[in-house]
Formats: C-alpha cells, structure tokens, sequence
C-alpha cells in the first residue's frame, strides 16, 4: 500500500481555505450554478498562474442540486486581495442579483484559517488531492504513521 503524507510548502505558516456552494432550485438554477463554477474554474486557473496566493481547486458535490468549491489559499490576504477584483467579483456580483430577481439559487461560503502547526493529512492508495496536490510530499514514518503524532500531540 502506497502512503504519503503531506505538509504546506515551506514558508507557509497557515493556510485558508475557502467552500464556496451552491444549492439550486429548479432547472434554471442548476443551469446557472453550473456556468458559475466553470467561471470558477477559470477563475482560479488565472489565480494560479499569475501567482496570486491559490494553491488549489477542487470542485465536490454534496447532494443533487448540492455542489461547490474547496480552494486552498496562500492567506487570508491573498484571497481577499482576489475576490475584490475582476472576474470573481463580477460573476459574484451577478449571481448575487440573480438570487434576488429570481431565487432559484443559493450560494454560500465558508472560511477557515488552519495554522500549519494544526494540518495533517495521509493518502492512502489514492492519486493526490487537496494539499497532496501543491504541499510538500513525504513518507509516514515514526510519529508521522499516526493522526496524533502529524499533529505533534503525542500521549505521554
């Protein structure tokens, strides 16, 4: 069984993550949530290449009718330095109208600030995803096979 274990690049002392989803209601809804996460998606391909502080995008789905985004950002800055500008804030701004005049979409979003100190993570037999995808790739051995010992929080 192939493990690895996977840690921030260095000089990342936290990262922030983002969920952003969406919930429709009807067709028209689910047509829309649709455009905007391939908007989404070429959003933080550009946010990628220009450096701008995204590590990673993953799209998930929840339920149907039910599906978002994960995006792992540099820092908190950096994505508010992002979501002030265009594109995301003119598809946000659009969908937000769009909730209003017609209510056949919800979209949500959540923030978290994870200090390195407190991430870890183990990928079991699986390609890489989330921080295995741009985090610093390593071998579980020693503390490191176990959830505690990754966090430093080993017993006594």
């Amino acid at each position: 069984m192939r493990r690895v274990v996977a840690s921030l690049p260095d000089g990342n002392a936290e990262l922030c993550l983002v969920r952003m989803g969406f919930q429709v209601r009807g067709l028209s809804g689910w047509f829309h949530a649709r455009t905007l996460r391939a908007a989404i998606a070429r959003d933080a391909d550009r946010a990628v290449a220009e450096g701008a502080g995204l590590l990673g995008s993953e799209s998930f789905t929840i339920a149907r009718g039910h599906f978002g985004v994960l995006q792992y950002w540099r820092s908190f800055d950096a994505l508010d330095a992002w979501s002030h500008r265009p594109p995301h804030s003119e598809w946000w701004r659009a969908a937000v109208d769009r909730m209003r005049r017609k209510q056949d979409l919800g979209v949500y979003h959540e923030v978290f600030l994870v200090p390195a100190a407190n991430l870890e993570s183990i990928y079991l037999d699986c390609e890489p995803a989330g921080l295995a995808r741009f985090g610093k790739l390593g071998e579980p051995v020693g503390p490191s096979t176990t959830a505690r010992g990754r966090l430093g929080m080993m017993r006594r």
